[in-house]
């Protein structure tokens, strides 16, 4: 017999945004008074591959009740626009937007969902706008922007000695951004308003959360692994000194976000269903 949740519809709709309609699934909390999350996805091909856990996840908290709102940025996924026009400030404003609905809905316990970058902009949102927000749901969360821009230029780089091209380094792909031109990796043009914006992005970097917030992140353990790893204490920590009392939910398995095939990761998924119930 099939889970459950796998009943629970996830409506599409589009929203308009400040440049154009965002593309939305949403599926509402029991009532007015219950919590929902308005998820926040991650950057490039980690949104397309994370879309699976997503939307099953919804659809758990869905039975306990408790809403989602999955947000596509203008320029990525269903959305409007093109990869090449979408700025980090544009998804802030996006995800302001899909607030501003819930908010007219009439739900008053808004959360945020960070999945990997998107748990970067969800923590900015909750520490600028500290009384609006009940929650902050961080999944495998990126540190540092520069490294997941790493990340993405290395895909170029393979792809260049792939089809035999000239040799580049990641430092002058940030060379060229800086000079103003957009850089294309594996059909994602990226303009450098994003990218240097990506690049100057850091948990550390973010100050007082309220106290009142709660906030559960959850790290991928890997081979070896009892806690997160010592550039996660290190975040976690300083949060904690400034009061914010946050809960880590280590799980294990695949990680879902960089595989091209379907991967689950069930322990994530049982996990973060639990601090629900």
């Amino acid at each position: 017999m099939s889970p459950s949740y796998l009943a629970v519809q996830l409506a599409p709709f589009f929203l308009q945004g400040t440049q154009g309609k965002l593309f939305c699934l949403f599926v509402p909390p029991k009532d007015e008074q219950a919590e929902v999350l308005v998820f926040l996805p991650s950057f490039g091909e980690e949104l397309n591959r994370c879309r699976v856990m997503v939307a099953m996840q919804a659809r758990m908290l869905a039975e306990l009740g408790v809403g989602c709102l999955l947000l596509d940025y203008y320029g990525t996924g269903d959305s409007e626009g093109d990869f090449g026009e979408t700025r980090w400030e544009q998804w802030r404003q996006d995800a302001e937007t899909a607030c501003a609905w819930l908010s007219r809905q009439g739900y008053q316990h808004i959360g945020l969902w960070g999945l990997r970058l998107g748990a970067i902009l969800a923590a900015e949102m909750a520490e600028e706008n500290p009384s609006r927000y009940t929650r902050l749901l961080l999944w495998q969360p990126v540190l540092e922007g520069k490294v997941l821009l790493n990340q993405f230029f290395r895909i170029r780089l393979a792809m260049l000695m792939d089809r035999g091209g000239g040799r580049e380094t990641t430092r002058q792909m940030r060379e060229q951004l800086q000079q103003g031109q957009n850089l294309e990796v594996a059909g994602y043009e990226i303009n450098p308003q994003l990218a240097l914006a990506i690049d100057s992005k850091s948990l550390m970097d973010i100050g007082r959360l309220p106290e009142t917030l709660k906030v559960d992140w959850f790290e991928a353990l890997m081979d070896g692994q009892t806690e997160p790893g010592m550039a996660s204490q290190k975040v976690l920590s300083k949060w904690r000194q400034l009061g914010s009392p946050v809960a880590v939910h280590p799980f294990t398995g695949v990680a879902f976000w960089q595989l091209y095939e379907r991967g689950l990761a069930p322990d994530l998924l049982d996990k973060t269903t639990a601090i629900f119930r």
